[in-house]
């Protein structure tokens, strides 16, 4: 496992959304475990508040449905990656420190065992049920690419980078966070790497973003 000082996420930031309730914090693992266990389309509501040991009127108080609770799985697993965070949330950082902890954070995310199950499960079930993508896309890809567009706009305010685009930039940031070996991952090519390979990976992809590859 990584220590969880390499990537450390900001501090909490009552702004980005506040912290679920103890019986809400228990059906999200309860559900989390489930999707991961057999997906979507086979996960019912009855079974999450089997598993999570709540009454079904506690469960649709929380989640009136199953679309808001994978959301909410899905919106909790980021949340807890450090992955939604202010665009000032790195004020006074050299630009290199800042792309290095937030790639660090979304390769650590979409690295992790749990993320690449997800991302299968979501293939294999949206040819046959397309909300399954939506549901995905709009938690998730969705509201990561409008958190680090926002940084980027602050990064161009700050003059840590020049760009007439910034939420291009902050595509082509993630996509080459994408790299490496998280083909071979989704496909299970290879095992999880370890926190220094991720860390190398990284400064690399981070190195390469920020210097480009045209000669001065």
């Amino acid at each position: 496992m990584q220590p969880e000082t390499e990537f450390p996420p900001p501090a909490p930031d009552s702004r980005i959304e506040s912290k679920p309730d103890a019986k809400a914090e228990q059906i999200l693992v309860a559900a989390r475990e489930i999707f991961l266990e057999i997906g979507y389309a086979a996960t019912s509501m009855d079974l999450v508040a089997q598993r999570a040991r709540v009454s079904k009127t506690t469960l649709y108080t929380r989640f009136p449905s199953k679309e808001e609770l994978y959301t909410a799985v899905i919106g909790a697993e980021c949340d807890r990656r450090g992955m939604r965070f202010q665009p000032d949330a790195f004020d006074g950082l050299p630009l290199r420190e800042v792309l290095i902890q937030v790639g660090g954070r979304f390769v650590e995310l979409i690295w992790s065992d749990a993320a690449i199950r997800v991302y299968r499960s979501v293939l294999g079930e949206s040819l046959r049920m397309p909300e399954v993508a939506r549901l995905y896309f709009q938690a998730g890809p969705e509201k990561g690419i409008a958190t680090f567009t926002a940084l980027f706009e602050r990064l161009n305010q700050r003059g840590l980078i020049r760009t007439p685009d910034p939420a291009f930039a902050a595509m082509q940031f993630l996509s080459a966070m994408q790299g490496g070996p998280h083909c071979a991952l989704v496909v299970g090519l290879c095992p999880e790497p370890g926190a220094e390979e991720r860390a190398a990976f990284v400064a690399k992809a981070v190195d390469l973003f920020i210097q480009g590859v045209a000669p001065a």
